[in-house]
């Protein structure tokens, strides 16, 4: 019990660690490109930027052991308009699921929280693209049709990068469609590896934006 507390604090340590490093990292290049951009910016950009809040809410369709998979996700940060915005992330995921190395479908449960950097290349009207990028590291444990609880936690880390389609439907609310690709490193256990969870995945967002 002592062993597995000592690797969840060692695991929010790193993982505070890396948003903080990613923040950092957002900051910067937002500083550079904003810039690179001053000469050419028009009147109607620069009454737009500023640093302002966000909060976002998703769901989406990814796949763990070929079986379809819906995932929630929360974020809140800030947007550096008009470039990149940037943040924390929580996700989760509850489902059941075939696996190919058990005879009975399991109920697989992970919980995942990390940093993201969202850049955006093309602004146009009430249209843009976004590329988001998302690090982070979480929990998963699986439940068999026997089991009275879940099995061991096992821990990993996990990247994905997606594009978006925006549309700014309101001043202050934004819908985005798109997907991408979600990598795992670290599952080893409950019958499960990492290649169960490398996916690709799509997703509809709600964003608010102050």
């Amino acid at each position: 019990m002592q062993n597995n507390q000592k690797k969840t604090t060692s695991m929010v340590k790193k993982f505070a660690i890396a948003t903080i490093l990613m923040l950092f990292a957002a900051t910067s290049s937002f500083a550079e490109l904003a810039g690179m951009g001053e000469n050419t910016a028009t009147k109607s950009e620069e009454s737009s930027d500023g640093i302002k809040a966000l909060f976002g809410i998703s769901g989406g369709n990814s796949m763990i052991t070929d079986d379809g998979t819906i995932f929630m996700n929360l974020r809140i940060g800030i947007d550096f308009l008009p470039l990149i915005s940037a943040g924390a992330w929580v996700s989760s995921i509850m489902s059941d699921v075939k696996n190919h190395n058990v005879k009975q479908q399991q109920m697989v449960n992970y919980k995942a929280f990390g940093g993201f950097v969202e850049l955006f290349p093309l602004r146009i009207d009430k249209f843009s693209l976004s590329v988001p990028i998302e690090i982070g590291g979480g929990a998963v444990s699986a439940l068999e049709p026997d089991d009275e609880a879940y099995e061991s936690e096992d821990y990993f880390f996990i990247a994905d990068m997606a594009v978006h389609f925006n549309y700014r439907i309101t001043k202050m609310l934004e819908v985005s469609i798109g997907g991408g690709y979600r990598m795992f490193a670290g599952i080893e256990a409950n019958n499960l590896e990492n290649l169960d969870f490398c996916t690709p995945f799509g997703e509809l967002r709600f964003t608010v934006r102050e």
